[in-house]
């Protein structure tokens, strides 16, 4: 039976570790990310462990429940054992055994391996929103008429420039979020992901992602953090704008994926989280498809 000092948490050297282990299957889940784990670590507590070559990470949701992912690693060989491994530590902690992260594909797996021992519940809030590079960068039609409106009254008003975020101007998107972050120094939420986004830029060049930012009156106004989730899709982790500036959320959302995603077929932009402000948006750009994620219970 694991025990607790079998977990450790995660650190920027683990990278080769995940990349190895979710390397092995065709993710289109933004969570299976290790820049996803890396930057979110302290806020989901996750650490892990590696079992009968399994990647097994637990974590813990704003101190409310401990949760399981899926064992990262062949789904042949080995899969079951691991996740029943899981399981029985929750059972020895007291904890419910509450499993996060299923898309469609491991729910299938997990049916066939592990019959009758999970229930599902949909995970609406953690969809994944995923879109066409081609629809974000051309915004084509009708249905984006409101996106080129924005753009082109941005592009009328302010004097900008498109500039990849590089160790140039790093330090101006850290101080800028800084600044963005203490405007609303009660929301939690914004607190959390100050976090993530300090961790991201901090260790662009380890983690292996893509920055770009758009400049006006010479300070920096809006960035974006992305990198390649799978040969044909981008995911995009990060986005901030001053919205001071009209427009600039549609701007620097059209440049990135313009500038640094134009040879990929999907752009993953992640979830909504459940906050009506961020699905609203994510919607107006009309998705091409969702990846489904479900919660997993015991029966």
């Amino acid at each position: 039976m694991f025990q607790d000092k079998d977990f450790k948490d995660i650190e920027i050297e683990d990278k080769a570790i995940f990349d190895h282990y979710i390397g092995k299957q065709l993710h289109q889940n933004s969570e299976f990310n290790f820049t996803n784990f890396f930057i979110w670590r302290y806020h989901y507590k996750l650490s892990f462990t590696i079992y009968k070559d399994h990647l097994c990470l637990i974590g813990q949701y704003r101190n409310e429940f401990p949760i399981i992912f899926p064992p990262l690693g062949s789904q042949e060989v080995g899969f079951d054992d691991a996740f029943m491994k899981l399981v029985d530590y929750f059972k020895y902690k007291g904890f419910p055994v509450i499993v996060k992260g299923i898309t469609d594909p491991i729910k299938e797996v997990m049916d066939q391996v592990l019959p009758n021992v999970f229930r599902y519940k949909n995970d609406r809030d953690m969809y994944d929103y995923v879109y066409l590079s081609d629809d974000l960068i051309n915004l084509r039609g009708r249905k984006f008429q409101k996106k080129r409106n924005h753009i082109n009254k941005f592009k009328k008003r302010y004097e900008y420039k498109y500039e990849p975020v590089t160790s140039h101007n790093l330090e101006e998107c850290l101080i800028a979020e800084m600044e963005w972050a203490l405007s609303r120094p009660n929301d939690s939420g914004i607190n959390e992901e100050k976090v993530a986004i300090v961790e991201a830029l901090r260790n662009m060049e380890a983690l292996g992602i893509k920055g770009g930012a758009l400049r006006v009156n010479d300070r920096i106004q809006a960035f974006s953090l992305g990198e390649e989730l799978n040969p044909e899709m981008a995911v995009i982790h990060i986005e901030k704008a001053n919205i001071d500036y009209d427009g600039s959320y549609a701007m620097i959302n059209q440049q990135f994926a313009k500038h640094c995603w134009s040879d990929y077929k999907y752009i993953n932009r992640e979830e909504d989280m459940g906050l009506p402000g961020l699905r609203k948006a994510k919607k107006s750009y009309n998705p091409t498809k969702m990846i489904k994620k479900y919660t997993g219970l015991l029966k």
